[in-house]
């Protein structure tokens, strides 16, 4: 299985947990892991990419995918008003759209005009589960930095360059 939404449906029907049992609230949980997996997590997936990996200067890229990314943190800064979690209860949603938020900062982006996203992003961090998470992925990070050849696989995926191989 792949893809992380489909991942995350998957456990969550899986475990009986983290995804509401009435029909309304499963919907509404469908279509905020589709807003994550179709905005948030592209924009600042793509922001990422030209603030980190690419050589050069490209400007026009690097204001679209800022743009996009500040436009995504404003439609989560609506949707977390008066509510402690996306979908009421902390579900697959909050865990799909954390990563993204998390790195809001390296990317450039501040919280300052998104308190609710930031007091979301900090109560989704002090859940212990979480945090058990983000030590796992410092604790990689510092132990295997990836290979050349590690970076070239997860960053030079191109239909040519996997055909080549």
């Amino acid at each position: 299985m792949f893809e992380s939404g489909a991942i995350l449906l998957h456990l969550a029907e899986r475990s009986g947990q983290f995804m509401p049992a009435g029909r309304r609230a499963r919907n509404e949980v469908m279509e905020w892991l589709f807003w994550q997996v179709g905005n948030l997590g592209p924009m600042a997936g793509q922001l990422s990419h030209f603030v980190n990996y690419a050589e050069g200067e490209h400007p026009y890229s690097h204001r679209r995918y800022a743009d996009e990314y500040n436009r995504c943190l404003g439609v989560l800064e609506r949707r977390l008003e008066g509510r402690e979690f996306i979908v009421g209860a902390y579900s697959i949603v909050d865990m799909a759209c954390w990563p993204w938020v998390l790195i809001s900062k390296p990317l450039g982006q501040g919280l300052d005009e998104f308190p609710n996203v930031a007091r979301w992003r900090e109560a989704v961090k002090a859940r212990p589960a979480v945090q058990r998470g983000v030590d796992l992925g410092k604790e990689w990070r510092r132990s295997a930095p990836p290979s050349d050849e590690e970076r070239r696989i997860l960053f030079n995926q191109t239909a040519r360059a996997v055909r080549g191989r």
